[in-house]
């Protein structure tokens, strides 16, 4: 009788530890067989008419698939890789907020300071005679959506992108290099959610766009993490405010439709080009000090 009990539990163990095995041996790979998954599951129409809850043109389904589509299984692969040290050196940088005054000025003063020079230098004086006017939007618009940004997507989603694949990618290739390798699959995260509102062909139609877009931001957000004793939370602080400052600028800035968010890109990409050409494509990266075994006295 004890064997029956035992035997199935036996089981479900060895079944785990293959489970262990495999993503342990194909660490990004099984991070993004889930991550797509996942995020291909929460545009099915039934499940986003469900989850469309959240205010301020936030959606709860898009949520969902970021936590648990990226952070979710950062983690999970951190286990499977690392065991408890590796989920708590994760979970270390994730949380990692003392890092200098200076650094939360960068994250959240930066792109709000930079796209109103670059506006009031394209438009003139208008976008500041509008930011005046509907001066009660930084309270009823940009401060709720950033909080929530904050909380339910832009940190979450860098817990995959820069605390697991970033962090793993320039240890081996270098930041630059890495950098550009983290763009491919940031752009493919975004196929189902551009999918699910323009369709399939508008999706792979913007999919370059994005990856060149992106690619001068993920530069500047391996700086900041880099320059910040790899915090994930400062980037995804930056990473939230951007696209705080993009939404909001949007209702500011004279033109047609999309012309915040091409001024947003400029901004990032001109940045990009700034920090490879100032710190020669290191991007304040330092490599990890090397382990050294210590021999035992005889």
């Amino acid at each position: 009788m004890a064997e029956r009990i035992i035997q199935p539990q036996a089981a479900r163990a060895g079944s785990w530890s293959s489970v262990q095995q495999v993503v342990a041996r194909h660490p990004v790979a099984a991070f993004l067989i889930i991550c797509y998954a996942v995020n291909w599951a929460v545009v099915v129409p039934w499940f986003r008419t469900r989850t469309d809850i959240l205010p301020v043109d936030l959606r709860l389904w898009e949520s969902l698939g970021t936590i648990l589509g990226v952070a979710l299984p950062a983690f999970l692969v951190a286990a499977a890789t690392g065991g408890r040290a590796g989920v708590r050196d994760l979970a270390r940088r994730c949380l990692r907020w003392r890092v200098g005054a200076r650094w939360y000025l960068v994250a959240l003063g930066a792109m709000p300071i930079a796209m109103l020079l670059a506006a009031i230098a394209l438009f003139g004086s208008a976008p500041l005679h509008t930011l005046g006017d509907n001066w009660e939007l930084q309270f009823t618009l940009v401060l709720p959506q950033l909080l929530l940004l904050i909380v339910l997507f832009n940190v979450a989603e860098e817990i995959g992108f820069t605390g697991l694949l970033q962090e793993r990618w320039q240890d081996r290739y270098g930041p630059l290099k890495a950098s550009a390798m983290v763009t491919v699959p940031f752009a493919l995260f975004h196929v189902p959610i551009l999918f699910a509102e323009n369709g399939l062909a508008f999706a792979l139609v913007f999919l370059p766009i994005l990856a060149v877009m992106h690619l001068g931001a993920r530069i500047v957000l391996t700086w900041l993490y880099n320059s910040t004793m790899r915090s994930v939370l400062l980037v995804g602080l930056f990473h939230a405010c951007f696209n705080a400052t993009v939404t909001s600028a949007s209702k500011l800035i004279p033109g047609p439709e999309g012309t915040a968010a091409l001024l947003g890109s400029g901004i990032v990409i001109v940045a990009a080009v700034v920090l490879v050409v100032a710190t020669r494509g290191r991007l304040s990266y330092e490599p990890k000090p090397a382990v050294q075994s210590v021999a035992a006295p005889q």
